[in-house]
């Protein structure tokens, strides 16, 4: 399985609602969207389902990225920046099915993840940047500590 770990685009300090859900991506995260959708598009394989939290800034990520491929996005609630490890993992166990994903969330649980996916759970989490995407092979049935990081796209 090659799972893409997203980290949302660049995104507005402050939302209209005043809720942190709400929060939309600036012209910067916009950019970087569309050329992580580039940079997906080139992946082989491609990822086949894209899962994005319910935030505003992370639906705006995954939809600016599939845009030129056709793609869907499917909003998984245990993605969202209010959620924790367990449930993103969870998800990634419910979608074992699929040769590629891409998950578009927030920190820290995106750099929890790529850590806990590639050097086990005791490792310091690491940090994504916005528009940043880690890509990780995982081979076999064990998630944890078991991936290998391919590679690292930022704009």
């Amino acid at each position: 399985m090659l799972v893409s770990i997203v980290r949302h685009g660049d995104a507005e300090h402050h939302s209209t609602t005043g809720r942190d859900q709400d929060r939309g991506l600036t012209e910067l995260g916009y950019q970087q969207a569309r050329a992580i959708g580039v940079y997906l598009a080139g992946c082989r394989p491609m990822p086949t389902r894209v899962i994005a939290s319910p935030f505003v800034r992370a639906q705006q990520t995954a939809k600016a990225a599939c845009d030129a491929r056709s793609l869907s996005v499917h909003t998984d609630d245990r993605l969202g920046a209010d959620r924790g490890l367990t449930e993103m993992l969870a998800v990634l166990e419910d979608h074992r099915d699929q040769e590629a994903i891409a998950i578009v969330g927030h920190m820290p649980t995106v750099g929890q993840l790529r850590t806990v996916l590639t050097d086990g759970p005791t490792a310091q989490a690491s940090s994504l940047q916005a528009g940043e995407v880690v890509m990780i092979r995982i081979d076999g049935e064990e998630l944890v500590g078991s991936g290998k990081l391919i590679d690292v796209f930022r704009m």
